[in-house]
């Protein structure tokens, strides 16, 4: 029994007075009210019927309850999740909660296993796109934000019952990495000798920095570049597989950085194989045959493929000497994606994770190692239009993502299947970018955008390493009876926490603007704040085990959850049962950052029950009550923790 139950009762209550009344059945809200003392949850029904009968809105009001509601109330009687309804003098009605029945059903259900999870996927496919960092540098911690997004998207879409893929997109071909083949191949920078304790990504980023100031002076690296391209393209070459060598190294370390948050990935998908694949072959016939595109015979664009973007105004796809565009390969792989083509691709396992998982990468060649993955719908099952894709990709490339999305429709216009979902980058303070050792002309500056070209930003697991080290201080100092495994243990679970909740809480359309000081910071609005609740729950739990056990095993008997009625205990209640209603929230509107606000409040709640309520020291039955609800907050924190990412321990 849940708050969303105690909704849909109140709305079945006033659409049969709206019906006794004949009042007309419009939408109306059914929400919690600004101040407690007006109740539980309130709708505004009567506002919105006034401006239809021009009627005061608290003539309205009082017809409602005193003429129908009352009555239907003191019908459904003792078992009513509502205990009463009055009409307020503004016009809104107002309803109180019939707790005794409320946490009895609230409390039981969770006791007894049930989840409070809404299990909306059926099982319908979902493929989530993130990532996706070029492979010629470490991961920053603007990386991290799209990393962080879409693996809590993962955890809720899995969590709700959806078959959930996620996908990691490979630039192996882009000027970026023929960059670092250029400088190992003919700049003289070796790709062997890399000093000890420096990652071999971190390592390129430098070089990859370095070698935009060789350009400047050296124009034959330019050609040379140019060559790098072609041959990787080509892909049967002496350099394409060296490239595949310094990529497939580069891309492991990346993949360590996001392993070491726990985040998770399917499938890398290779984009040098999506070019020599027949896949743009497929999606180009699509095109024409949806009328999509069409052959340009004038104008600038003429004897090439375009399509009209949402201005109206002409894409190339693709060029007058028959090569393709960026927009062509990207629109390739988003039809792949939605499986609207044949898939050309084979698979091959590339790594084991840190969860003990698969991680596959799309292979086209016919000779593999391993055996190809034969159980193919492990990717894709059929061509449900049950299937959604969404691409998480930072707000620069809005206007791309918004063509590719026009495409989609216009393949398949009955349903919303492209979703993007675009977020702010992530800037530095002036600060930080002193304290990385970059000395910038105008430091009074409150923001300086990353750029990996000129080497203003600051590595991931930079953060991690020195989030860690706090950590594991506070720790020592706090629990000095710790061996140091557990320590360190406890330490990475803080830094992991602490990171993936500092970028999940701001919201998607704002920047970042990411603070050294300030990330390690682990007071306020923080993950640790959660952390330290859970530990106190389980705190209570451990030692009040043996009274709440025998009571379970009593089935329950000894439990009075009429007793549960301190104004704190309600709202504790009350915000524990709102949690199906946040997870669909979060999932329809694509945002993380709504479970974060819950966390946060959801804590705050329990820890003002912790602080004013005694729990080990009440009397029997009231103790295993509360124990009991300690226990109901333990579980629904531990889904959340779930989703978010965030470690729990049961000290800290």
């Amino acid at each position: 029994m849940t708050l969303k139950e105690v909704i849909t009762q109140i709305r079945q209550i006033v659409n049969e007075a709206l019906l006794e009344l004949e009042y007309e059945n419009i939408e109306y809200d059914v929400v919690e009210p600004p101040k407690p003392e007006f109740g539980d949850l309130t709708t505004n029904i009567a506002f919105l019927l006034s401006k239809r009968i021009h009627k005061k809105p608290n003539e309205i009001a009082r017809e409602l309850v005193n003429n129908s509601i009352s009555y239907q109330l003191k019908n459904i009687g003792k078992n009513s999740l509502i205990l009463n309804a009055n009409a307020h003098v503004s016009g809104h009605v107002n309803f109180n909660i019939n707790y005794a029945n409320f946490n009895s059903f609230l409390l039981k259900l969770v006791n007894q296993n049930k989840s409070l999870i809404p299990n909306i996927g059926h099982n319908n496919q979902i493929v989530i796109e993130h990532t996706s960092v070029n492979p010629n540098k470490a991961l920053h911690i603007g990386h991290f934000r799209n990393v962080i997004i879409g693996d809590s998207l993962y955890r809720l879409f899995k969590l709700t019952n959806h078959k959930t893929i996620v996908l990691n997109y490979i630039d192996d071909s882009g000027v970026q990495v023929a960059d670092l083949i250029v400088a190992f191949k003919f700049a003289g920078f070796s790709h062997d000798n890399v000093e000890k304790n420096f990652k071999f990504d971190q390592y390129c980023g430098e070089i990859y920095v370095r070698m935009n100031e060789l350009y400047k002076t050296n124009l034959d690296l330019i050609e040379k570049r140019k060559l790098v391209i072609k041959e990787i393209e080509q892909g049967n070459t002496e350099l394409a597989q060296f490239t595949n060598y310094i990529v497939d190294k580069i891309v492991k370390q990346q993949l360590g950085s996001c392993w070491r948050i726990k985040s998770r990935y399917d499938l890398l998908v290779i984009e040098s194989q999506i070019l020599s694949s027949k896949l743009w072959e497929k999606t180009f016939n699509l095109l024409k045959e949806k009328n999509i595109i069409y052959y340009s015979t004038k104008g600038k664009n003429m004897n090439c493929w375009v399509l009209r973007d949402e201005n109206n105004e002409e894409k190339v796809v693709i060029r007058s000497d028959g090569t393709a565009t960026y927009i062509a390969k990207d629109i390739s792989f988003a039809v792949w994606k939605l499986n609207l083509v044949d898939d050309p691709f084979l698979y091959e396992k590339f790594s084991l994770q840190w969860d003990k998982s698969i991680l596959w990468k799309t292979m086209i060649k016919s000779e593999i190692t391993d055996n190809p993955l034969n159980q193919i719908d492990l990717f894709f099952m059929g061509k449900s239009p049950n299937n959604r894709v969404i691409t998480i990709i930072d707000s620069r490339q809005a206007r791309l993502q918004k063509i590719i999305s026009s495409v989609i429709d216009g393949i398949d216009p009955t349903i919303k299947r492209y979703v993007y979902l675009g977020y702010e980058t992530v800037a530095l303070s002036p600060n930080s970018v002193h304290d990385i050792g970059m000395e910038l002309d105008k430091l009074n500056k409150k923001i300086i955008h990353m750029s990996g070209r000129k080497g203003i930003f600051i590595n991931a697991d930079t953060i991690l390493d020195e989030l860690h080290k706090k950590a594991y201080y506070e720790v020592k100092k706090r629990n000095p009876d710790f061996d140091d495994t557990t320590i360190n243990e406890i330490a990475e679970g803080i830094a992991i926490s602490a990171i993936r909740y500092n970028l999940l809480r701001q919201d998607l359309d704002k920047m970042i603007t990411f603070d050294m000081k300030e990330a390690l910071n682990l007071e306020g609005d923080t993950s640790l704040y959660l952390q330290y609740s859970f530990a106190r729950a389980m705190r209570i739990l451990e030692k009040g085990n043996g009274s709440l056990e025998e009571v379970i095993n009593d089935k329950n008997e000894s439990i009075r959850y009429d007793l549960l009625n301190h104004n704190m205990e309600r709202d504790l209640i009350k915000e524990i049962s709102k949690f199906n209603i946040i997870i669909e929230e979060s999932l329809n509107t694509l945002n993380p950052k709504i479970l974060t606000k819950y966390a946060n409040k959801l804590c705050t709640k329990f820890n003002s029950f912790y602080e004013n309520l005694p729990v080990l020291s009440a009397e029997v039955i009231l103790k295993v009550s509360r124990l009991m609800l300690v226990k109901v907050f333990v579980n629904v924190l531990s889904n959340l923790f779930e989703i978010l990412g965030i470690e729990s321990f049961s000290r800290i």
